[in-house]
């Protein structure tokens, strides 16, 4: 057995055979699992082809089982299994697999159904897939009030007939859709699902046989690289943070699992069941920061792949930390304090804009308190949470536990003692940037920065000896330059900035870096940048309703791509002077989609010093902890940490701000 450690994954390489449960592409491990009650499965994967995977992770996940208590109006007259077509979407249904045409090697070649669309829109642009899937997730019977799915498509099989392909599909149903009395369960999971063959009436001939082609001989035959399967995990846990709250647990939380660090509950369930480093571990929050959900994965390969990475090593002598009050720091005082003599008190400010904050509310009131996805002007979507900010109040006034002042100068006061120098950057939110395309009933601001309570939390981090980098107005200036530019600072479906933002934050922190006393000293590094463009779907397309998720489809981004003097694309390491640590936003573009073009690499190239990144895809407050165990030992060699996060988390975050050490 070979162990390798990957980015805060131990990697396994294991040369035993597996043992196949029912000859699918995974065998779970977790004793007496139950998709509807457990809280961890743990999934040893046959061949790591992204089918396999996609399949392990979405499969009966207890990650999606949202326990609603809901009664639905049933139909007036009984529904037969027959009819359950779906306005015609389904043909020749069935209540069992073993009725329909599949073969024994067919049933055993599952295709996860969401991940599957997703994918194969990006290879071969075939979108009536998307059409049928949102026809079926959305069908409401007699009681269309109800705002979550009665039933979703969760699996597709491919059928060869001889004269060509015919994809099969399973409806599973939620567990209180309880008046179909002809459709069964047929495993005995909790869940109600039937089967049945999509019309292919309206599919363009070329384009299904490109997408059949595609899913037969790359998604389910390519077998990836263990470097692959990493990308694959920090994209899902990526993917689905949004929602459910998901981060991938670092190495030495891995070493053996469960731990004393998982909670009883979990360790009693799993009934003395360990796995020694297993590839991952995707920790999931959905339901409450309290009754963590846990994803384990194993992998076997026969590969023996080098994932050593290719980033040149930097040699960093122990130094003092700047002192000196920055330009910046007094530049930020200045700033705030001209905003309090413009406009006023912080409540002042806020009345000011009260309307504009009545007619956001009115406009959050008309969509059901589920939905996270709001809808704005053309292709805008935006994320709910992140008007709790700009509606929230000040966050200094917030609990201990919510208050996230406290916390952070308690992080600065721990780079202190080890004589290393500390930023702190809250990225804006969309919404706080974009406000004008939400609507046009909504009043817009008298005063254009809308949440006074965001520019009062920075002057207190600043009286409290914090130094901070100021997006806001620098990001509120290149808004109004959108029209010379090709796309604007945010992606339109999406959480996240573009190109153009990471570019405008970039340049603004390594103006900062370049000050610093020991600028001069250090080892600079010359780095090219090449344009590039990828597809991604945006994260708040999977908050809309089923009816109108797959309007969306994945859409193309550009990026500028950075790459070191060997001609290798941008890997920060741990011997790095700077540390970048922080949320997605500091993995978007670095480590998820098309690599080494985000903020990280873009510091290192306008800086030319080598930028050390720590992501946490379960939010900002949650980095602190992972990154000292992760670079703890090596602090007094860092210059400086920057601290990153969005802004929407400074208040009321989910999971708390635990506190540190």
């Amino acid at each position: 057995m070979k162990k390798l450690f990957v980015s805060g994954i131990i990697v396994v390489l294991m040369h035993s055979s597996l043992v196949k449960a029912g000859g699918g592409p995974y065998e779970e491990l977790a004793p007496r699992f139950s998709r509807l009650k457990s809280s961890a499965f743990v999934r040893k994967v046959k061949e790591p082809t992204l089918a396999n995977l996609d399949y392990a992770a979405y499969d009966r996940n207890p990650l999606f089982n949202h326990q609603q208590r809901l009664s639905p109006q049933p139909p007036d007259q009984e529904i037969m299994l027959e009819q359950i077509t779906f306005n015609g979407n389904l043909k020749a249904v069935y209540n069992s697999i073993e009725q329909t045409p599949l073969t024994q090697q067919e049933i055993n070649s599952p295709l996860a159904w969401r991940p599957l669309i997703r994918k194969m829109w990006t290879e071969v642009k075939e979108q009536q897939f998307q059409t049928i899937t949102g026809e079926i997730n959305s069908y409401k019977w007699d009681d269309p009030s109800i705002f979550q799915p009665y039933q979703q498509v969760t699996t597709g099989y491919i059928h060869d007939t001889g004269n060509g392909h015919q994809i099969w599909v399973k409806i599973e149903f939620s567990p209180w859709v309880t008046f179909l009395p002809n459709v069964s369960d047929e495993d005995g999971d909790g869940v109600q699902e039937m089967y049945g063959r999509i019309d292919l009436q309206g599919f363009d001939e070329v384009l299904y046989e490109q997408a059949v082609n595609w899913i037969l001989t790359d998604y389910s035959s390519k077998v990836l690289s263990m470097e692959e399967v990493e990308d694959w995990v920090i994209m899902l846990a990526s993917f689905w943070y949004p929602s459910l709250n998901t981060d991938v647990l670092e190495a030495s939380e891995n070493k053996i699992w469960p731990n004393s660090h998982t909670p009883r509950r979990t360790r009693k369930e799993l009934r003395g069941l360990t796995q020694n480093s297993p590839f991952a571990v995707i920790e999931g929050k959905p339901f409450s920061p309290k009754r963590p959900i846990y994803n384990v994965f194993v992998i076997d390969s026969h590969k023996n792949d080098d994932l050593s990475g290719s980033a040149e090593k930097t040699s960093v002598q122990k130094g003092m930390m700047d002192l000196s009050v920055s330009d910046n720091f007094k530049k930020n005082n200045k700033t705030l304090s001209l905003e309090i003599e413009k406009y006023g008190s912080y409540a002042a400010w806020k009345g000011k804009n009260a309307p504009f904050f009545e007619t956001v509310r009115n406009y959050l009131h008309s969509y059901p308190p589920e939905q996270m996805a709001i809808r704005g002007e053309g292709e805008w979507l935006f994320f709910r949470n992140s008007f709790n900010y700009l509606l929230g109040g000040d966050l200094n006034k917030q609990s201990f536990d919510k208050n996230p002042l406290p916390h952070i100068l308690s992080f600065k006061e721990h780079m202190d003692k080890h004589n290393v120098n500390f930023l702190f950057v809250a990225v804006p939110n969309k919404e706080e940037i974009y406000f004008d395309k939400l609507s046009d009933s909504i009043t817009q601001p008298a005063v254009p920065i809308v949440n006074p309570y965001g520019r009062k939390f920075f002057a207190d981090l600043q009286e409290a000896g914090v130094e901070v980098i100021d997006l806001l107005p620098a990001f509120l200036e290149a808004k109004d330059d959108d029209a010379n530019h090709t796309e604007p600072l945010y992606q339109y479906h999406d959480t996240h900035w573009t190109k153009r933002g990471i570019q405008v934050a970039a340049r603004i922190i390594s103006n900062r870096i370049m000050e610093y006393s020991w600028y001069d000293k250090l080892d600079k590094r010359a780095y090219t940048i090449n344009d590039t463009d990828f597809y991604r779907m945006g994260d708040i397309v999977d908050r809309l309703p089923e009816s109108e998720q797959y309007d969306y489809s994945p859409t193309k981004l550009q990026a500028k791509r950075v790459y070191d003097n060997t001609g290798n694309p941008y890997r920060g390491n741990a011997n790095d002077p700077i540390l970048l640590m922080g949320d997605s936003f500091t993995g978007v573009f670095e480590s998820v989609d098309c690599r080494s073009a985000g903020i990280g690499a873009h510091i290192a190239a306008q800086s030319s010093v080598p930028v050390d990144i720590i992501t946490s895809w379960g939010g900002g407050p949650l980095v602190r902890h992972r990154a000292m165990r992760a670079r703890g030992k090596d602090l007094d060699a860092k210059r400086l940490v920057i601290y990153m996060m969005t802004a929407r988390d400074l208040y009321d975050y989910s999971q708390n701000w635990e506190p540190f050490p």
